[in-house]
């Protein structure tokens, strides 16, 4: 048989091969009509592959684990431009106040697990304090606390230096707030931080959060620890309303901090929210034992829109200066033109600024980034009995940009007026801030 007949019989046997294959695929009813499931094997066979999760950044650089530890650590750059207008009478009360730029914060940030059979949560941070700062006080510790799980109901116990724990503008961290500075009420009443311990707990399902701690920092200050003075604080917060996925949000908070004299002085002060300025409003030492500031909060978070608040009262034990009154608060309210949203935290009862812009801009991205337009309003009295601190108030105007979730532009305009030593005057203050942060 020669060559070109084998072709000729192997063809006509495929064709006739092909045309079976096809008749008893068409007779063959299919599992729609025949009510008969296909095979789960030709099911997963037609799927296509998962794709392969990326790691990110974060996941890949900046974090580590293993079966004893877990560590993950991070930046927050900060740098402030700040220029302010004063009348004759503000600059004769608290001198002229020229223009700055300064590393607002530089701050890196270690976090994670000792992986007992109840995990430790640790975090360390330290914070580069700015070109003008005295050389052996360029750096310093901001938090060294480890958390160490109690029990059910009692939730941890916080140890080491860390914050308070009062105050919604001070448990959240600095980068996430609204605006550039706290309010002139939180900087005068209560301090950032502080060495001591504080039991903390969420339930009622993330709805309500409660702190207690107790701080004294003796052994940092060369004082004894009845000289240095205790402090002691308290907080209670609940959400009343919570939900449509963390968009539409209702907390209402309330806080007790008591703080005892150091050295036989109390002292009351703040800065005109903004760091590069002197102390505008200022009690200087004066003879007492001790205060009680109690303060209320509200936030609302409905979508892109916030609305906020607080209210601090000070009483101080200080016979000999009339036993003084002093207080404070502010009231604010936010909106993202971009219709981003902030969401909330409820271990420890605040917002949180960090959410990726819908649009975002950088590289491979040409989006509008997120834009927010924010207004508060400050007020700090620190003027009773013999006592004249002074008071001070502000009205703030915001507008920051999140060009992605890394960065944020900031720009704030405040108009304050400050009444001390008998006189009024006035200021005027252009701030301004690029952040970047991991």
């Amino acid at each position: 048989m020669t060559y070109r007949v084998r072709i000729a019989a192997l063809s006509t046997m495929l064709l006739w091969a092909n045309a079976a294959l096809t008749a008893q695929t068409t007779a063959l009813p299919s599992s729609a009509n025949s009510g008969t499931p296909a095979p789960a094997h030709a099911a997963a066979e037609a799927q296509p592959p998962p794709p392969e999760k990326k790691e990110s950044f974060e996941e890949t650089w900046l974090s580590f684990e293993n079966k004893a530890i877990s560590a993950k650590w991070g930046w927050m750059l900060m740098f402030d431009g700040m220029a302010m207008t004063q009348d004759s009478t503000n600059e004769q009360q608290v001198g002229h106040v020229p223009a700055k730029g300064e590393p607002r914060a530089d701050r890196f940030y270690i976090s994670g697990q000792i992986k007992f059979p109840k995990p430790w949560t640790y975090f360390v941070g330290t914070n580069y304090n700015g070109l003008d700062a005295e050389p052996d006080a360029k750096f310093s510790w901001m938090d060294i606390a480890v958390d160490i799980p109690l029990t059910s109901w009692l939730g941890s116990v916080k140890v080491g230096r860390q914050k308070v724990g009062v105050s919604q503008e001070w448990i959240m961290p600095g980068a996430d707030w609204i605006f550039m500075e706290r309010s002139g009420a939180a900087n005068a009443f209560i301090p950032q931080r502080n060495i001591g311990l504080r039991l903390h707990r969420s339930f009622a399902n993330g709805r309500a959060t409660y702190s207690a701690g107790a701080f004294n920092d003796w052994f940092m200050n060369d004082r004894s620890f009845s000289a240095n003075g205790s402090q002691y604080t308290g907080r209670f917060e609940f959400v009343p309303v919570d939900r449509d996925a963390d968009q539409t949000v209702v907390s209402v908070a309330g806080g007790v901090y008591y703080k005892e004299k150091t050295d036989g002085t109390l002292q009351y002060r703040s800065r005109p929210e903004t760091n590069q300025a002197p102390y505008f409003v200022d009690t200087t030492k004066f003879e007492g034992n001790h205060s009680t500031t109690t303060q209320f909060e509200l936030m609302a978070m409905s979508g892109p829109t916030q609305v906020f608040g607080e209210l601090m009262l000070t009483p101080v034990n200080a016979p000999t200066v009339g036993n003084p009154l002093f207080y404070g608060g502010f009231v604010g309210a936010s909106h993202f033109l971009t219709g981003e949203h902030r969401t909330f935290n409820r271990e420890d009862g605040h917002y949180v600024s960090k959410f990726k812009p819908r649009s975002p801009f950088g590289f491979g991205h040409v989006g509008t980034g997120a834009w927010e337009v924010s207004g508060r309003y400050s007020y700090v009295d620190l003027t009773d009995g013999a006592v004249d601190g002074g008071v001070m108030s502000r009205l703030t105007g915001a507008i920051s940009w999140y060009p992605e979730e890394h960065w944020r532009i900031e720009f704030n305009y405040g108009h304050g007026i400050l009444d001390r030593d008998g006189q009024r005057g006035r200021f005027n203050v252009f701030q301004g801030r690029a952040q970047f942060g991991f």
